[in-house]
C-alpha cells in the first residue's frame, strides 16, 4: 500500500502503510501533526516526541503560576554579547 492523500473541503485525510505507521509509532485513527520541512515535503510529529513533550511540560508550567515576565526576557536578550551579560531569567 502506498500512503495516499484526500481532501476534503480544508481537510486532508492522510492513509499511511501500516508498517510505517509502526515504525513512528504513531496512533491509529488518533489526529497526528505535519510540519513543514521548508524543502516542499512534510513530517509527522508524534504526540509522543521530544518537542510534544517541551511544549506540555511548558505549559504544565504555565498552569502551575510559574511565569518570566517578557521585559526580563528581553532584557536578558538584549544583555547578549555585552560585557556583562545578564544569567537567563528563573
Amino acid at each position: 500500500m502506498t500512503t495516499r492523500i484526500v481532501r476534503v473541503g480544508n481537510t486532508l485525510s492522510v492513509e499511511i502503510p501500516e508498517d510505517l505507521v509502526a515504525q513512528a509509532s504513531l496512533p491509529v485513527g488518533e489526529p497526528v501533526e505535519w510540519v513543514s520541512n521548508g524543502n516542499g515535503t512534510i513530517s509527522l510529529v508524534s504526540p509522543n516526541s521530544v518537542e510534544h513533550r517541551h511544549i506540555r511540560a511548558g505549559l504544565a508550567e504555565l498552569d502551575a503560576g510559574k511565569k518570566i515576565s517578557n521585559e526580563r526576557v528581553t532584557e536578558w536578550l538584549d544583555s547578549w554579547g555585552a560585557e556583562n551579560e545578564l544569567p537567563a531569567p528563573k
